[in-house]
């Protein structure tokens, strides 16, 4: 008995000197956690339509500037040759902190030629490809990205390659997210704009998921463009950004979800909210349904200065100046959830106040890091969608969080879903086990010291 009074002390002993000899975790390198992202693209091309003075920045958490692009021969950064452009990246962050000092930038670096136009638009990207395929042009890059985010105040950088167009690619396009990383500097934020993970616009290949997920902080899918490809400017109307769509793949919930079942966290997934319209013209105004016969894109819109789509200030301005010279019909369609305007014989997809307010909950369902606003210069002068959008994701994350802690089961969405879409949200990642764990590395890390003491009595008791 006395043996084994001075194994039980000796053991306690042990046990307590190691675990106030164990080093405190290493926090140093551990960025800031974001628990929600309220975002938005501004799309510096079309500065004029809302002037960055203009911004509430109070409404988002995030912003990007959008965008610089990769040089079409030298596989470097190119930076702005216009004077009044090289003002706006200088001055953006500066400018907008000075409004909300909590407000976190990004500079993104996107395909060459980004607008809501060609959202979707599955066209490859032979500048970004040569750079990203070549280890020395990639790190060369990753360098200067990062030193000019630096610079110029933003406090991240965003990897917006649309599209890959092959499996090599696909990996590169890891590799680069890889080498973001590790030449970011602690607390350095680091995120991909990226449209569905299983790639349905016809690159086939998948998205890199599991190396981007070890390598940034979210990855914000672009749930919008998502137009079948027969639905081009000369055949019919379709609903460009559905959250719900029983016949295809086409849709905004699938793009999430496919992220998700990709075995990316739902707290490293933002999902994207279009603020422009996508337009055609009828081909008979009397028929101006869903699947109606079109003719051509829609008329040029003079501010976002773009053929087909337009900005939702233009959308609202559409319906406001048609309604003395033409019907206006706004229609809510509640199994897709989407929204579309026909004035004459213009007609116009857009998210409205109740599309945006059903995506936002069913992004705070799912358990989703936030959403992005795309662009929120398209946004009109009253900023009401970003407004909008603010308010209903606050509500929902409360409603959402109730509702999962209280067990009360989640709505059903506006139609019978595939099983993964039905599901609710993910639960939390399991804690990771160690392989192998001696009782030292339990008493030092894990178990209560009064958890400590009964394991080692039931060892003790166990060898008599």
């Amino acid at each position: 008995m006395a043996h084994t009074n001075l194994l039980l002390c000796t053991a306690i002993s042990v046990c307590l000197a190691a675990t106030a000899l164990a080093p405190p975790p290493d926090t140093t390198q551990q960025a800031p956690t974001t628990t929600t992202v309220r975002a938005g693209y501004y799309f510096a091309a079309d500065a004029n339509l809302q002037p960055l003075a203009h911004l509430d920045a109070s409404l988002y958490t995030h912003l990007y500037y959008s965008s610089l692009a990769v040089h079409p021969t030298r596989r470097t950064l190119q930076l702005p040759a216009d004077p009044a452009q090289a003002r706006l990246l200088a001055t953006f962050s500066r400018s907008l902190k000075a409004k909300n000092p909590a407000l976190r930038t990004l500079l993104s670096v996107a395909t060459a030629g980004t607008d809501a136009a060609t959202a979707g638009a599955a066209a490859p990207d032979p500048a970004f490809a040569a750079m990203a395929a070549d280890p020395a042009s990639r790190a060369a890059f990753v360098d200067t990205a990062v030193q000019a985010a630096r610079e110029n105040g933003f406090d991240g950088i965003d990897v917006a390659w649309r599209f890959p167009a092959s499996a090599i690619e696909m990996a590169d396009f890891g590799f680069l997210a890889s080498d973001f990383r590790a030449a970011a500097p602690p607390g350095f934020l680091l995120t991909a704009t990226v449209y569905f993970s299983n790639h349905v616009f016809g690159a086939g290949a998948d998205y890199p998921s599991e190396a981007l997920a070890g390598s940034l902080d979210w990855v914000s899918v672009m749930a919008f463009g998502l137009r079948p490809a027969g639905a081009g400017p000369a055949s019919f109307t379709a609903f460009d950004a559905p959250l719900y769509d029983a016949a295809s793949h086409f849709s905004a919930s699938y793009g999430v979800v496919s992220w998700l079942d990709a075995g990316v966290p739902a707290g490293k997934v933002v999902m994207g909210l279009p603020l422009y319209g996508r337009s055609w013209f009828l081909r008979n105004k009397a028929n101006s349904g869903v699947g109606a016969p079109v003719v051509a894109a829609g008329p040029k819109q003079r501010g976002s200065n773009t053929t087909g789509a337009m900005s939702y200030a233009e959308v609202q301005a559409l319906a406001a100046t048609g309604a003395g010279r033409a019907p206006v019909m706004t229609s809510y369609d509640n199994a897709s959830v989407s929204s579309y305007l026909a004035v004459g014989d213009v007609w116009v997809a857009f998210d409205g106040a109740a599309v945006v307010a059903e995506k936002l909950g069913f992004a705070a369902r799912r358990g989703l890091l936030g959403y992005f606003l795309w662009p929120v210069n398209y946004d009109d002068a009253n900023l009401t969608v970003s407004r909008r959008a603010s308010e209903v994701w606050e509500q929902s994350r409360v409603s959402s969080d109730l509702r999962n802690t209280t067990g009360v089961r989640q709505g059903k969405a506006p139609l019978e879903l595939p099983p993964a879409l039905r599901s609710t949200a993910p639960a939390s990642a399991p804690v990771p086990v160690p392989t192998s764990a001696s009782f030292s590395w339990l008493c030092r890390n894990k178990l209560d010291p009064r958890l400590h003491l009964a394991v080692l009595v039931l060892l003790l008791h166990q060898q008599q």
